[in-house]
């Protein structure tokens, strides 16, 4: 090739890929949820009726946060197979944004003292800051305590009866017809009886998730390949390594599946139980916000619990992406 085929080649390529940067750029900037950002964020800057009835603090925590989604919206968007998913969940989230500003803090269209003002709530987080964090790191100490214990226990005993025929058909009814009884039914049996709110707690929160990973552990067991087991049993393979080598791997991506879920009620749970015997925690926040009325508060810490089961869950997530290559 001559080099001045080569120098045309290479312009070619150069144009190519600024086009392409281009044509990326205005797709990450002109779109709905950065149309949605930006006017909510003036929005927030410009006066509005409610503060005529009403104090308002400083929108600074609310545009951090409308500011947030729009730059998770944005990492989203980096990946082409998601970013259509990507430009829906983003035009939600700040279009709901939006709106609660313009229904409440400018036009106060609804009650509010039941419905406050987005920069009101959001400025709850730093006011209340350390109340909130020793009430969060408390919360998660006690899920911690009682989702790993019931995970370690669910999976362990749901392989060793899952693999047993005759545990299976005896244990799996009972267990069938004890998990359908929600431990949130029982919480506050438990905690009023128990010695102490973090035994009681971390036995709700273990209850309320055991049964189901033990029930699901059974089922995965019970109904494996058996290809795959008599494969194993022709390389002479023993019992334990069987069931950690053989049977959990093909189980766990399953189980990782399931543990979103699990997580949610496990969260619920806690709250729940926090909200009837504690003295601090997320749910405990909640419950005395709810007490003295303060629905400022109470709106913060319901949304601040939303976010930690959606970091946890996303969490779970990447776990599995790292740890989990295979699938069944």
């Amino acid at each position: 090739m001559s080099g001045a085929a080569q120098e045309t080649s290479l312009s070619d390529t150069e144009q190519t890929e600024k086009t392409s940067l281009f044509s990326d750029i205005r797709q990450r900037l002109f779109n709905l949820p950065t149309l949605l950002c930006a006017a909510t964020i003036l929005a927030a800057f410009a006066p509005g009726r409610m503060a005529t009835r009403t104090k308002m603090y400083s929108p600074s925590a609310f545009i951090a946060a409308t500011a947030f989604a729009w730059a998770f919206f944005q990492a989203k968007f980096s990946k082409k197979d998601e970013r259509q998913a990507a430009k829906d969940v983003g035009s939600i989230v700040l279009g709901f944004l939006a709106l609660w500003e313009a229904v409440t803090s400018k036009l106060d269209l609804l009650p509010f003292v039941f419905v406050p003002a987005p920069e009101n709530v959001f400025f709850v987080y730093i006011k209340d800051y350390r109340l909130i964090l020793s009430g969060f790191l408390r919360s998660l100490f006690l899920l911690l305590s009682g989702f790993g214990a019931s995970l370690l226990a669910g999976i362990s005993l749901g392989i060793a009866v899952g693999w047993t025929l005759r545990l299976r058909k005896a244990i799996f009814p009972i267990a069938k017809a004890i998990s359908t009884v929600p431990a949130m039914i029982y919480g506050p049996y438990l905690v009023v009886m128990m010695p102490t709110f973090t035994s009681a707690s971390i036995f709700v929160i273990f209850c309320g998730t055991f049964w189901s990973l033990f029930m699901n552990m059974i089922n995965r067991v019970g109904t494996i390949d058996q290809r795959i087991v008599n494969t194993a049993r022709i390389l002479n393979v023993k019992t334990r390594v069987m069931l950690f080598s053989v049977i959990l791997p093909y189980t766990l991506p399953r189980i990782l599946n399931e543990l979103t879920v699990s997580l949610s009620i496990s969260v619920m749970t806690l709250t729940v139980a926090e909200m009837i015997g504690a003295d601090r925690g997320m749910g405990f926040y909640v419950k005395r916000s709810l007490d003295y009325a303060n629905y400022t508060q109470a709106f913060a810490g319901i949304f601040f619990i939303a976010v930690v089961i959606t970091l946890l869950n996303a969490f779970i997530s990447l776990l599995k992406k790292k740890l989990v290559k295979w699938s069944y």
